[in-house]
Formats: structure tokens, sequence, C-alpha cells
């Protein structure tokens, strides 16, 4: 880009949300990808069990036109017993630390 003050690295920013819902569920800003081939995304599924659909968007902060949008299906089982007691040990441990 010939009026960047200096040269710039391509970065992207992946975005996942439901659609239906209107809501924002994760947000990643990536830098250069060079020979990486995944990009890990943490994000809580829905406390209802069963099939949801989210939309990824995959967008270029410097080119026009290489946004990219895909359906992602998932189907949500329920948690171990063991992941729960985690979870809620976690919420109370970050509840006293406020």
């Amino acid at each position: 880009a010939p009026r960047f003050p200096k040269p710039k690295d391509e970065g992207w920013f992946l975005v996942l949300g439901e659609v239906e819902k209107k809501e924002l569920l994760a947000v990643k800003r990536v830098g250069y990808i060079r020979n990486h081939s995944s990009v890990s995304v943490a994000f809580y599924t829905p406390e209802k069990t069963g099939k949801c659909i989210y939309t990824l968007y995959l967008m270029s902060d410097s080119y026009l036109g290489l946004d990219q949008q895909y359906d992602v299906h998932l189907n949500v089982i329920p948690a171990s017993i063991a992941a729960q007691v985690n979870s809620e040990i976690s919420d109370s441990v970050g509840k006293m630390a406020l």
C-alpha cells in the first residue's frame, strides 16, 4: 500500500457468531500465517444440547474482496460430570478473585 508509513504484513480476523440469534461468540486476530494451516479459537458452547449452526467469518485487514464466510455445523453433546464440576469450581474461584 503506497500510503502506509511502513511495510505491513497481512493479518486476519476470525469472527465466530450465531446469525439467527445475532450473537458474537469469538473474535481472534491472526497475524501473517507462514507455516501454519490451522488456528484454534476458544468459545463457549450452548447449554442446550443438539445441533447448531455457527458462522465463521475470515476477514482480511489488508485486502478488499478477500473475506470468506463458512457455516460450521456442530452437534453439542452433554458435558461429562467431571467437566461440569471443573466448570463450577472455575466459576467459583473467578468470583472470589473479583
